[in-house]
């Protein structure tokens, strides 16, 4: 454990700072049946884990372009970088009910208490008018941090 500790402490010493995680619980709007589970961040980037909640058939992330997700705090969109168990579009995958996914964005400023995360510009648009859109896109909006 002692060993642990100093590995830690080598690591905060060497980047100057500590990355912080957040455990909540945030479903997503319009009854899409997916939660943010939990927000980590670092000064290299802000970690979203989300969570289906329900089985999921044909998902991706679009991680160029207009329908690229952000998160959207301090009143700038923070872009996607990345992440770990998810595809690019137009390829898709399957998710069983408790398996997770993680998005990477540009890290969030340390002050900020509060973000939405947004699937793009189709995002947008579901929210401006859900009843134009055919696919659905998945939005989290006011994720209150501590």
């Amino acid at each position: 454990m002692l060993g642990r500790t100093i590995v830690a402490l080598v690591l905060v010493l060497m980047t100057g700072s500590v990355a912080t995680a957040q455990a909540l619980f945030h479903v997503a709007e319009n009854q899409v049946p997916v939660a943010v589970i939990e927000v980590k961040r670092t000064p290299q980037f802000t970690e979203v884990r989300l969570r289906a909640l329900a089985a999921l058939r044909g998902v991706c992330w679009t991680h160029k372009g207009v329908n690229s997700p952000y998160l959207l705090g301090g009143g700038r969109r923070h872009r996607f970088l990345g992440g770990d168990a998810i595809v690019d579009c137009p390829a898709r995958r399957d998710y069983l009910v408790g398996e997770n996914m993680v998005l990477r964005f540009e890290p969030l400023d340390a002050q900020m208490s509060e973000f939405s995360l947004v699937e793009g510009e189709g995002g947008e648009n579901q929210m401006v008018d859900p009843k134009s859109s055919t696919e659905r896109y998945w939005n989290f909006l006011r994720i209150r941090l501590n």
